[in-house]
């Protein structure tokens, strides 16, 4: 593996060390546009240095029982271990990786809880790295790894990040007392402290125009066949999503939706293509094909010579037009979210698309050169019945007669996964114990029904290990910090369900009596 555009610093000409850590895989990791982002902006100061951790492969929970080497979680760029640094901070998009943040710390013999850490500060003895977080996950909900971060960044981290880092060196430079640090970075916009509690708004960045496109990029070289986006160049081109879907994290934790601008889009892409040596730009957003110019930005990157992927297309933005530009980049797959298989409770959703819209996209993509389509469904949807379950297969039917080949049809279905902070935040049922058989009957019948269809290819396997995943990520998603102690036990003891079952049991905890209580009302967070 080669790296371009790698920043390798001298320590001894800097004042702080950060150690930006993506709890998943190198290949993850690298693809997630908000570890260059935030490599770039550090690295911009002279006077800081970034550098990057990521969870090895084929780890064992916890990491008291790995017996491989502390060397296998050190620094890409100076192969340094994590606490030599001044700050870590976990960029936490998913709840499932809680264990694996836990994992990282412990690797590198960090005590997991927050006061533990911090009463050996006060008593000026070992000092450890100041444990913050921020990402997707945090934002939506960040009480369940209360116990574990020292404080959290709530929503967009660019209209806090350089006033964060200041306060940080004069509390650095100056050694007073950490509370007093907490009590001068609370007043920053954005930022959570679990110690004190503070009441947080989330931060906006209001311009995304003043979000830097990082101009040197980190682009991960490989001879690696099963490649995601690391060699791709990464162009924000809007954030937040328009269409308030019920169930979106990114309609209502990035709320407003904000395009950045044709210029400034233009003159990123003008960089990347003076500095970087690469084949292709990825185009970021949740809904990058709603910015209004965008035939134009994807005419400009052909007409430059290079192609560009897309994550997903709103499907009543697939017209002739649209379809021509993504053949000329040589786009093979399209990918797509009907999330149901009827008008009725997708309009439910707020998605507000018929399945006579959806058909008649995937027509003009049918004789079209993309002749691949992934399809994302979602099961355990608030009113959802066994007959709207029946509706997804009468639509991929209906899809399959346009004429697809074997496996050109490939299908993603996901369990629901209530969210603090939008319209589905309670709506949990699915997950009390005695519904979990209905989830699991319902992917059955799918599995069952689409089995049969040649175009098809299920994306779906491990039903039951799917589903319980689904449930400690629901539990994790609308968490207290009551859940923080439930989550620390369940990683030592294995992070296996038995070691789910075997925490709760100790503990006296109900996950069913804590999901009823959210159903009655209860709201452990508000941004």
């Amino acid at each position: 593996m080669f790296e371009e555009n790698l920043i390798i610093k001298d320590w001894r000409k800097i004042d702080l060390s950060f150690g930006l850590i993506y709890p998943n895989t190198y290949k993850m990791g690298m693809s997630s546009y908000s570890i260059r982002l935030l490599y770039f902006m550090i690295n911009s100061n002279p006077n800081y240095a970034c550098e990057r951790f990521f969870l090895p492969e084929n780890i064992k929970y916890p990491a008291f029982d790995d017996y491989s080497s502390i060397n296998r979680i050190r620094s890409i760029e100076n192969r340094l271990l994590p606490t030599d640094f001044d700050i870590l901070g976990f960029s936490v998009h998913y709840e499932n990786n809680f264990k694996n943040i836990l994992w990282i710390l412990e690797k590198a013999q960090i005590p997991l809880e927050s006061e533990k850490r911090l009463n050996n500060l006060s008593r000026n003895s070992e000092r450890y790295p100041l444990i913050i977080g921020g990402g997707p996950a945090i934002t939506s909900n960040p009480l369940p790894m209360s116990k574990v971060f020292d404080l959290f960044f709530i929503g967009d981290a660019e209209p806090n990040l350089t006033n964060f880092f200041d306060k940080f060196l004069d509390f650095k430079s100056t050694n007073y007392h950490i509370e007093d640090f907490f009590k001068s970075v609370s007043e920053i916009e954005g930022i959570y402290i679990p110690s004190i509690d503070n009441p947080t708004n989330r931060a906006v960045l209001e311009n995304l125009n003043q979000s830097p496109t990082p101009t040197y990029q980190l682009l991960s070289k490989s001879d690696n066949k099963k490649k995601i986006f690391e060699e791709n160049y990464f162009v924000e081109i809007n954030r937040g999503c328009p269409f308030r879907c019920k169930f979106c994290l990114s309609s209502f934790h990035n709320y407003p939706f904000r395009n950045k601008s044709f210029d400034e889009i233009i003159k990123s892409i003008k960089n990347g293509l003076n500095y970087s040596n690469f084949e292709k730009f990825s185009l970021i957003g949740s809904c990058v094909s709603s910015h209004p110019r965008f035939s134009e930005i994807c005419e400009f990157i052909l007409n430059s010579s290079k192609r560009f992927s897309l994550p997903s297309i709103r499907i009543e933005h697939i017209t002739p037009k649209i379809i021509q530009i993504l053949e000329r980049s040589d786009i093979k797959t399209i990918t797509i979210a009907p999330e149901t298989g009827n008008d009725s409770l997708r309009y439910d959703l707020n998605k507000k698309i018929s399945n006579d819209s959806i058909l008649r996209a995937i027509e003009m993509l049918r004789e079209s050169k993309i002749k691949n389509i992934k399809f994302y469904f979602l099961i355990g949807l608030p009113k959802e019945t066994d007959d709207d379950i029946l509706d997804i297969v009468t639509l991929l039917k209906s899809i399959e007669k346009l004429g697809f080949s074997k496996n050109q049809l490939k299908v993603n279905i996901n369990p629901f996964i209530p969210k603090l902070n939008t319209p589905y935040e309670n709506k949990c049922q699915y997950y009390l114990s005695e519904n979990l058989n209905i989830l699991l009957e319902r992917f059955k019948t799918l599995e069952n029904e689409l089995g049969s269809f040649s175009s098809i290819k299920i994306k779906f396997k491990h039903i039951k290990r799917t589903l319980n995943a689904a449930r400690l990520q629901a539990l994790i998603s609308l968490g207290d910090s009551s859940i923080s102690e439930l989550l620390l036990r369940y990683y030592a003891y294995g992070a296996t369900m038995g070691a789910l079952r075997r925490a709760e049991k100790e503990l006296g905890f109900s996950i069913d009596d804590y999901f009823r209580k959210i159903q009655g009302g209860y709201k452990p967070w508000t941004i």
